[in-house]
């Protein structure tokens, strides 16, 4: 059967090239004939922006391919709508998909990752921390409606939101948006004055299709729970430069605004907040140290006495996320002082 509808393909597309030169352009643009090597990971991040977008062009197409892991040249592969154009992937590769293990490969990877160049901050840490910012600074281009999980059997709860999980956005007017768009979803939490709100982050989409003011997107990455309800904001380009270490500086004072979980005890890799920012020249990558400062004693003067360190992992316009990265004092709180002690070049 499936020899015979590749053969049947194989001689329309070869009776009928006056017929495809007549298409609109358009049309031509949404079908992409499969070449040795071709993996539906490759095409959607060629067409799409997004690799993860890969399942969008398997279900348009589940009456050619069968298996997702495995896709063969001549095979004409309907695209979504809206794509972006891009050149068909290139390159030897002998047929393997994306699903193929590359065990010499992974070997090769581990091998060298000690000396590989790596950012001071991860993408993890950027896109999860939450933030604090007034609601006038956050401006939303959409808010989550619905998870896409249609079913006729009464649920007590409405289904969990997981990671390449389909969701519908309903979109603000003039929002712009476009398929491989990506949307950092966030709500808001407690006030923390006079700064503004705490803004918790929960996940990340990407737009797979745009139709009458509401986007399907893709969640490729869950921080905490995604829900209904929960705001769109354009994902923002991740900053930190590869290789690039922050230097010794001094100068830039501020405040420790407080914990983004609040407790008496503070631990490493937790978030904080600062009272500073981008427009006092605060970097994704800049280190700061807090420390209880010099104070008179019926005895004498008390020297300063260092808390702990931190590195910058979000910056808004006046105040800055922090991963708290050490701590030598168990005395960190609210109110503390803070200064800059390394800088991004």
């Amino acid at each position: 059967m499936r020899s015979s509808l590749v053969a049947a393909i194989a001689g329309l597309a070869a009776a009928a090239p006056l017929a495809a030169q007549q298409q609109p352009p358009a049309q031509q643009d949404r079908v992409h004939v499969v070449r040795q090597g071709d993996t539906l990971w490759e095409l959607a991040r060629t067409y799409m922006s997004d690799p993860f977008l890969w399942p969008e062009i398997f279900r348009l197409n589940t009456d050619v391919v069968q298996d997702p892991a495995r896709i063969y040249p001549s095979e004409r592969l309907v695209l979504p709508g809206g794509v972006r154009e891009g050149e068909a992937p290139s390159g030897p590769r002998d047929g393997r998909t994306v699903f193929y293990r590359d065990e010499e490969a992974e070997d090769r990877a581990i091998m060298g990752a000690a000396t590989a160049p790596y950012p001071v901050v991860t993408q993890g840490d950027f896109y999860r921390a939450s933030f604090v910012a007034p609601e006038a600074e956050v401006r939303p281009v959409g808010r989550l409606a619905e998870v896409i999980s249609p079913t006729e059997v009464a649920l007590d709860r409405l289904p969990g939101i997981q990671p390449y999980d389909r969701v519908y956005v309903a979109m603000a007017a003039g929002s712009g948006a476009q398929v491989g768009d990506r949307f950092h979803f966030v709500r808001p939490a407690r006030d923390l004055r006079p700064a503004g709100r705490v803004w918790e982050s929960t996940g990340v989409a990407t737009v797979a299709a745009m139709e009458d003011g509401v986007a399907t997107a893709v969640v490729i990455r869950v921080f905490d729970e995604v829900r209904p309800g929960d705001l769109a904001l354009p994902a923002a380009r991740f900053p930190v430069p590869v290789g690039v270490r922050p230097v010794a500086s001094t100068g830039l004072q501020g405040r420790l605004l407080g914990l983004e979980t609040e407790h008496p005890i503070v631990a490493t890799q937790e978030y904080a907040f600062l009272d500073v920012g981008r427009q006092a020249g605060v970097r994704e990558g800049d280190e700061f140290e807090v420390y209880l400062p010099r104070e008179a004693r019926s005895w004498g003067s008390r020297p300063e006495i260092r808390v702990g360190r931190m590195q910058v992992v979000k910056v808004m316009d006046r105040t800055a996320t922090v991963r708290i990265t050490s701590i030598e004092q168990p005395a960190m709180r609210p109110g503390l002082p803070v200064r800059r002690v390394a800088r991004m070049p």
